[in-house]
């Protein structure tokens, strides 16, 4: 089992690493066989020994015989785990998913472009939270250009390793879209990421020292206009985390998000204080401008709306959201001030 809090793991959302609410969660990974397997054998060594594919692609293997020849964050560190490589060169640029979704271990797989880029890598994921088991791996939509050479690796968390059941098949790549901030809206105020970024912003408990936006309470609906995205080479995602205070027994509370990302929002119970928590009250995720809203009753105390991308996957840091909050106003909020006192006491 991995044991993190969110200032190491940014809130992965990775199936029941987290306790949810049933209605909050993530849909299941289909097993997606995209053809009988194409090899007696699994993948190469290294790079440099890289069993070539064409898609559809699907093959088994036991990575149990191979080396630990490589390892990227994504965003665990330390694996010793043995890996194989497979290689792709597609003849026209394309989206493509790398599903390990049914493997019988606890997986990790990363690319390359080209060549090895050791803490660089062109996309990577540990845990998905849409698999149908849990710590498995899958990268969805992956943008791969004609006359390029994608290097997938096959490796493992820790130093786990075991059967695996890999499925490479094209996908429909992402309709661009743009998500615009409405004349009522808020701007959050922070600027996009970059790597090496510091987000002393709104970082929520994944920022030292703890920060957070706050929300004024209003009549009507809040709405804030933001920016999110993933840096230092995909390893961390920019959070957002909007801070409330709730008096009332119960508050019905809906936020509703609407990213140019693959997007995560959802309600934080804050009342253990950072480093101790370790859970979404709830969340739900969506697509990219797939407006999507999440409400609940909540008893009073300090609440949090997180909201950021739901994966390691290389989106834009100047990438756009609308979030918009109902239900918090001044009948079942308290001052700011009060809130910090309240906040003062879990730093």
């Amino acid at each position: 089992m991995k044991f993190a809090t969110f200032a190491v793991i940014a809130l992965l959302v990775a199936a029941t690493a987290y306790a949810v609410s049933p209605s909050s969660l993530p849909p299941e990974k289909e097993l997606q066989s995209h053809g009988a397997p194409q090899f007696d054998r699994s993948g190469g060594e290294d790079i440099g020994s890289a069993v070539p594919i064409t898609l559809p692609f699907f093959d088994t293997g036991n990575t149990g015989t191979f080396l630990n020849d490589y390892d990227e964050i994504c965003p665990y560190s330390g694996s010793l785990s043995p890996d194989c490589v497979y290689s792709f060169t597609p003849a026209e640029d394309m989206c493509i998913d790398v599903d390990l979704c049914t493997s019988l271990y606890d997986t990790k797989v990363y690319m390359y472009e080209d060549v090895w880029t050791p803490g660089f890598p062109y996309a990577c994921n540990d845990d998905h939270a849409s698999c149908i088991t849990t710590f498995r791996s899958w990268l969805e939509g992956v943008m791969v250009f004609a006359g390029h050479t994608y290097y997938i690796v096959v490796d493992g968390y820790g130093s786990d390793f075991g059967d695996y059941i890999l499925d490479v098949f094209e996908v429909d790549c992402p309709t661009p879209c743009t998500v615009d901030c409405p004349p009522d809206g808020i701007d959050e105020g922070e600027g996009p990421c970059f790597d090496g970024y510091v987000d002393n912003f709104n970082g929520g408990c994944n920022s030292l020292p703890y920060v957070y936006s706050v929300v004024t309470p209003a009549v009507g609906t809040i709405t804030y206009c933001g920016l999110s995205g993933n840096y230092d080479a995909n390893t961390l995602r920019d959070t957002d985390w909007y801070e409330l205070n709730l008096t009332l027994p119960a508050t019905t509370i809906t936020a509703c998000m609407e990213p140019e990302f693959n997007g995560l929002v959802g309600f934080v119970d804050m009342s253990p204080g950072c480093p101790n928590i370790t859970s979404f009250y709830s969340y739900l995720l969506t697509t990219p401008c797939e407006p999507i809203c999440i409400t609940e009753t909540l008893p009073a105390g300090p609440w949090c709306i997180f909201v950021g991308p739901s994966e390691w996957n290389y989106w834009p840091c100047d990438a756009d959201y609308v979030l918009t909050i109902d239900g918090y106003d001044p009948t079942t909020a308290v001052e700011d001030a009060s809130w910090g006192a309240i906040k003062a006491i879990y730093r």
